[in-house]
């Protein structure tokens, strides 16, 4: 597929640092979001077949939907694009005998949120035909069991018989949605069945082009882009915000009979009864369908069709990826006239994105190390901590009053202690901003040197109370979320019972989780 100069330099330049360990930085399609990326995904399918190391194919056995069987069979890469086909023929599932077949393919990884995801392809030519590139929850990484408890649809596309088959005609209907297939347990419609709670609209569009079919997976907001440009929003729900993670209350767009729906059984911001895995690591999808309407019917014409994609790609932010520190700073032990250490860039909780601070620290028996991150009047921002019975401690704002892992749930389940005497472990914070109306939190985690260090973030949970309880889910050990202003500028540390020792040794500042591990 012949692709714009401007792209394949860049992947050109790509190809020729990364081997060398360089970080290589885009302002990544559209300009609209402002950012510096790193692209961390893409596949133009070049090569001679679908990489199996990154692609699943959906087995035919696995799910027969409107009379279809996806599966292996129904893909082909060929001259750098993946193509799904369509074919009418009978094919024996169990004891169901069904009409078509065509393909269904998702990442072995998971990415989200604050990600830029985005696709070229062609759908199928032919009405009746599904075309789709979407977002679900297919590999979970939570325990409790639940999959496709969430799902955003970047595009799904068929073509309207209604509009002219004629060049330059918008005969193209691109379904841009969210679903929370959660709220079936609870959420009914007019007729007492149960429902999903949904947002979305139409794109319109040449159905018989490639387009470039993008989204910005935020913490706050859906951005939908087509061909690079802004098509449609949802934000946080400005009443519900501490719903955010759960999916219901994600979208402020709801008329009032799906707000009661979603919200009427409760009445309140619950932050804990729709526990378990939220979907915010979602598998990325293509699909297409026979999926007949009276605007778009199907018919034998779809047989022997296909939708073409050209590419994907995944964009972060530049920040969230780098593994260099912005500051890292040798630490004596702390004694009662130690001076507050500089902090190079101040944390800020009205920040975009979360700040990351680590500590390598080691405590003899008694002790109990407090981190205060102080503002330029001197008042702590937010602190951590281990108490003398080496819990875990976490607070933000002035106010000192921790969660402990003592107390809070998930972590008081836990039957070994979080911190032990005499050795030595990384402590780390993530500071996470302010989200809209919604409080900024602190997270921390303790992980001893001796043991390797875990490869990636542990997953935040934003629906967290002011005394450290969450979902189940929960990566980090203990968080607090509650109201917090201002920024830190210095750190620090204090023994707060006076008995036995501190030792820290390195303080470490970054943008990322991988920034502030030990080199």
């Amino acid at each position: 597929m012949i692709r714009p100069i401007t792209r394949l330099a860049a992947l050109a330049l790509i190809s020729a640092l990364q081997p060398l360990g360089f970080s290589v930085l885009f302002s990544a399609p559209p300009q609209t979001l402002g950012e510096n990326f790193a692209l961390v995904f893409s596949d133009d399918f070049d090569g001679p077949r679908l990489d199996e190391r990154v692609w699943v194919s959906q087995a035919y056995e696995t799910k027969i939907k409107h009379d279809t069987a996806r599966g292996p069979d129904n893909l082909e890469v060929r001259n750098g694009e993946l193509l799904l086909h369509v074919r009418k023929e009978s094919r024996t599932v169990g004891k169901r005998t069904v009409k078509w077949t065509s393909g269904y393919v998702y990442t072995r990884d998971t990415f989200g949120p604050n990600v830029y995801i985005e696709a070229r392809f062609k759908s199928g030519q032919c009405p009746g035909v599904n075309n789709a590139f979407w977002l679900a929850s297919i590999s979970n990484p939570g325990k409790d069991g639940f999959r496709d408890r969430y799902e955003i649809d970047i595009v799904e596309a068929r073509k309207d018989v209604r509009v002219p088959d004629l060049p330059g005609m918008l005969n193209g209907n691109g379904n841009q949605a969210w679903h929370d297939w959660k709220t079936f347990a609870y959420a009914r419609d007019e007729k007492g069945k149960p429902v999903d709670i949904a947002q979305g609209q139409v794109a319109l569009h040449s159905f018989g082009d490639y387009h470039t079919w993008g989204l910005w997976l935020g913490e706050t907001e859906l951005i939908y882009y087509l061909d690079g440009v802004e098509y449609w929003r949802g934000e946080q729900h400005p009443a519900n915000r501490d719903q955010w993670r759960t999916g219901v209350g994600k979208l402020k767009q709801w008329p009032a009979d799906r707000e009661k729906s979603a919200y009427g059984r409760h009445g309140q911001p619950d932050w804990s009864y729709m526990g378990g895995y939220t979907g915010d690591r979602m598998n990325i999808i293509f699909a297409n369908l026979p999926w007949g309407d009276k605007w778009s019917p199907l018919s034998d014409a779809a047989d022997g069709t296909f939708m073409a994609v050209d590419y994907v790609r995944v964009y972060k932010p530049a920040s969230l990826v780098s593994k260099k520190s912005i500051q890292e700073t040798r630490l004596k032990a702390p004694g009662p006239d130690s001076a507050p250490v500089a902090i190079t860039r101040p944390i800020n909780v009205n920040d975009r994105h979360p700040s990351y601070i680590s500590f390598t620290l080691r405590k003899t028996a008694g002790a109990a190390p407090r981190v205060a991150l102080l503002n330029i009047d001197g008042k702590p921002v937010a602190t951590l901590g281990v108490d003398a019975g080496n819990n875990l401690l976490a607070s933000i704002g002035n106010e000192w009053s921790p969660a402990n892992t003592k107390t809070a749930w998930p972590a008081c389940d836990r039957k070994e202690p979080f911190f032990k005497d005499d050795t030595d472990y990384l402590l780390v914070a993530r500071i996470t901003p302010r989200r809209g109306l919604n409080h900024p939190a602190i997270s921390v985690c303790a992980f001893p040197l001796d043991q390797p260090l875990p490869g990636e973030e542990p997953f935040f949970y934003a629906n967290i109370t002011a005394a450290g309880s969450t979902n189940i889910t929960n990566g980090w050990h203990i968080n607090q979320k509650r109201a917090a202003y201002g920024c830190a500028v210095s750190f620090r540390i204090e023994n707060t019972t006076g008995k036995g020792e501190v030792r820290p040794s390195t303080f470490r500042l970054g943008t990322s989780f991988a920034s502030v591990l030990p080199n």
